[in-house]
């Protein structure tokens, strides 16, 4: 889950300051240490240590190293702690190539065994450092222009695992060598200067101009050329226009990312609703002729899903809905056949536990409906329908706009399916779809203006709590959850959400005096149930704020409230009613001193099982 960059260019300027700045975009992917390396008149010139990149840069002035050709990588650790040795680069015994890598080698250990039988000396505990040895090992036995690619693709045949791989070697200094196999890695193309990275906006203020790198390939860049091979053949790569502003990718005046996006949400929601018919119509196809759905998906991207399976159990009642975690799909193949249809959700398109689990399917026959924020990327590719949320580049770690606007598609996708179902006629349809765009991004855009300030001031109130729960019922429980992942993953206040009902069932137990329940209460079919389970929380002293409509029972029984605006369709709920939990989370964060954009041991694109 780290974040990589490479930049090579016949420029006359120093890279390193290029390669800072794309850090400097790519922190949110892994922040525990961060290092650059340079190739300078044949020689290899490093700079890297523990901890943030501004922390290191006081210490270490990066972008002081010299040449035109360097790597530089920040770190999410996963083998050994985030120290100065484990920081990437690392480089072979001779210190004549530098790698950078994200994804883990799962067979280092006897890989790393070997190598030290055959001399190799290692200065990490981490399983990339065997990566710069097993390249150097069999560039021993190579010659000629094409040597350090040779070595590089043998290397590449020994390993097992996932990976995005950089590589500089001083014996081709103008020349940057990449590999990938399900971690990310893309291109980004301007005349005499190339780049590589993790992610877009690495190099976004430089070029729009991208190739995707897919599974299996490995590719040489030049300042003037991509070369790119698969199995030994050459491959045409397929570049693309970014659409994204490097401007949309900055803070532009907001504290922190997180807070911009999700201020953000309400022209992230109108684009996203400006749909691809062919492809909604084909994703209704697919999900009709199935015998039984399976919606996958990690984290956030979990719980619009789950919103989406209550939306699809009420129209597909007698059709077979799975919602599973994807990190748990192994439990359920068994299920899955060719007349499945999996729909997938993931803001990056590359979640790992996502990809293994539709890799599998697709053996299995299964039929495959994507929606991702990143076009092309590694999910979509595997899918025979890709939807694409247009929420724009989202850097915070914590998820908003990527996770209202997956809601929003799903929605979208459900009157799809109902218009199918009840038979509509095709004017009446057009004008419910007309109201629902218009709708969505108008209320978002409301519930923000008229509760920020509200929700700065709950914040405050509850940000010496160390416990909360989220409550709610039937379709409204994806919101509770959402709120309480929110929650604990910036402000690091411990929360649970829970169908209400259950909250008799152990957890009013340790419900105690300013204790803060969120009950999640529209004005719906739940609404007397849970207007029972807040009394019985404040019964026992637990300070309740109520996410509702006006004119509802429960904001006479809450000690909080924050009053949604009504919509005209039940659809809409689970959207305008996640924006205020994300705002209380924000202000939490940051009212008891902590960077929302950057939680501990988390980061934005899990490519780790």
């Amino acid at each position: 889950m780290c974040g990589i960059i490479a930049i090579t260019t016949r420029k006359k300027t120093n890279v390193s300051k290029m390669i800072t700045s794309g850090l400097k975009r790519l922190e949110y992917r892994g922040y525990d240490s961060v290092g650059i390396a340079t190739i300078n008149e044949g020689q290899i010139q490093i700079m890297k240590d523990a901890g943030t990149i501004d922390q290191v840069t006081r210490k270490y002035p990066f972008e002081t190293l010299q040449g035109s050709t360097g790597i530089g990588h920040t770190r999410w650790a996963t083998h050994g702690p985030p120290t100065k040795i484990n920081a990437h680069p690392h480089a072979d015994c001779s210190n004549s190539l530098m790698v950078v890598h994200n994804g883990i080698i799962d067979n280092y250990l006897s890989l790393r065994k070997e190598l030290k039988k055959q001399g190799h000396i290692f200065t990490s505990e981490t399983d990339t450092e065997v990566l710069a040895h097993l390249i150097e090992e069999e560039f021993k036995s190579e010659e000629g222009p094409d040597a350090v690619i040779r070595a590089f693709k043998k290397a590449l045949a020994k390993i097992e695992g996932t990976y995005a791989i950089t590589l500089i070697h001083t014996a081709d200094p103008t020349k940057i060598f990449l590999a990938r196999k399900d971690s990310p890695l893309v291109i980004g193309v301007q005349d005499d200067t190339k780049f590589a990275a993790s992610d877009i906006p690495a190099f976004l203020e430089y070029t729009k101009n991208a190739i995707v790198l897919k599974n299996g390939e490995v590719a040489t860049l030049t300042p003037e050329a991509v070369y790119i091979e698969k199995n030994g053949f050459r491959v045409q790569p397929k570049p693309f226009i970014v659409s994204w502003t490097a401007e949309s990718a900055q803070k532009s005046g907001y504290p922190h990312f997180m807070l911009k996006e999700i201020h953000e949400q309400p022209i992230a929601l109108q684009n996203t609703l400006s749909v691809n018919i062919n492809a909604i119509e084909e994703a209704t196809k697919q999900i009709f002729e199935a015998d039984k759905i399976i919606l996958l998906a990690a984290g956030t991207s979990y719980h619009a899903a789950l919103t989406g399976y209550y939306q699809f159990q009420r129209l597909l009642s007698k059709k077979p809905i799975y919602p599973i975690i994807a990190s748990e799909y192994d439990t359920y193949q068994q299920l899955v056949d060719e007349n499945t249809c999996i729909l997938a959700v993931s803001q990056s398109g590359e979640t790992l536990d996502v990809m293994k689990g539709l890799t599998s399917a697709r053996k299995a026959g299964a039929k495959i409906i994507s929606i991702a924020n990143v076009i092309d990327s590694s999910i979509p590719r595997l899918s025979k329908v890709s939807l694409y949320t247009k929420a724009g580049p989202e850097i915070g770690v914590a998820a908003t706009k990527t996770h209202t606007t997956q809601v929003a598609l799903l929605a979208r996708l459900a009157l799809q399916l109902e218009y199918s179902l009840e038979g509509w006629l095709e004017k009446e349809f057009s004008s419910i779809i007309s109201n629902f765009s218009a709708e969505v991004p108008s209320i978002a855009r409301a519930v923000i203006t008229q509760n920020e300030l509200k929700s700065k001031q709950l914040a405050a109130h509850i940000s010496n709590q160390n416990h909360s729960y989220f409550l709610a019922r039937g379709r409204n429980l994806p919101i509770a959850m959402e709120g309480a992942l929110k929650l604990k993953e910036i402000s690091y206040i411990h929360a649970e959400a829970f169908p209400a009902g259950e909250s008799k069932h152990g957890p009013i137990a340790i419900v105690e005096p300013n204790f803060p329940v969120f009950v999640i209460s529209p004005k719906d079919e739940t609404g007397k149930k849970m207007l029972s389970n807040s009394e019985e929380m404040k019964a026992r002293g637990g300070y309740i704020v109520s996410i509702t409509h006006k004119d509802q029972e429960v904001v006479k029984r809450s000690d909080q409230s924050f009053l949604i605006p009504e919509s005209s369709s039940h659809l809409v709920t689970p959207i305008s009613y996640v924006i205020p939990l994300q705002m209380i989370s924000y202000y939490a964060a940051v009212h008891r001193g902590f960077d929302p954009d950057k939680p501990k041991n988390l980061a934005k694109t899990v490519t780790v099982e």
